[in-house]
């Protein structure tokens, strides 16, 4: 048995995993535009600067979710059309990090 997704399928597969991404970051990603592009780079869009600094100081687990959870190769946070920092998803975070921030946001 073999799965045909339709074009639609695949829009509505997106948009599910980017808010699933997005329900870990409560405090920030609300507030952010968030575009997974065709090189498999999750490009965030901050409209504030105290985004970017929030963002910037979850970095580790950004990048391991956005791998996990969207799939993603990398990790762009921008501001003002302009790319402030970009890394590999795949970091993984420290194990006690990690179970510490899976815990604050059980969603």
């Amino acid at each position: 048995m073999t799965l045909n997704f339709t074009d639609d399928d695949v829009v509505l597969l997106e948009k599910l995993r980017l808010e699933r991404f997005r329900s870990f970051f409560s405090d920030s990603l609300p507030f952010c535009f968030l575009h997974l592009n065709s090189k498999n780079t999750l490009a965030i869009h901050c409209s504030e600067p105290w985004l970017v600094d929030q963002l910037l100081s979850e970095v580790e687990h950004l990048g391991w979710y956005a791998w996990v959870i969207v799939g993603a190769q990398r990790v762009s946070i921008c501001y003002a059309q302009e790319e402030i920092y970009r890394t590999k998803a795949q970091r993984s975070p420290k194990r006690s990090q990690h179970s510490q921030h899976t815990s604050a946001n059980p969603s």
